[in-house]
């Protein structure tokens, strides 16, 4: 199966299931996504050229100061 495919069998058994497992799958998606946000992920997943990853860090720098002054971080919490 692709990505599409998966994620569309996880929908709909999501419908199958009561309020209260849902809540515990999405805590356990949550919980999936803080892990990946710590991980690098290999340019060659991303669909990136070298020259366009390049770029993109190149662009996201002038931002980077603003992302890691103090309090910043209350952000990813929302």
């Amino acid at each position: 199966m692709d990505t599409k495919e998966y994620t569309q069998q996880i929908v709909d058994d999501l419908y199958t299931l009561p309020k209260d497992k849902i809540v515990e799958v999405m805590d356990f998606v949550h919980f999936l996504k803080e892990q990946m946000q710590h991980q690098s992920i290999p340019l060659r997943e991303t669909g990136l050229t070298p020259q366009e990853a390049f770029d993109l860090r190149r662009r996201l720098a002038t931002f980077e100061d603003d992302w890691n002054i103090s309090g910043m971080d209350e952000y990813d919490n929302l």
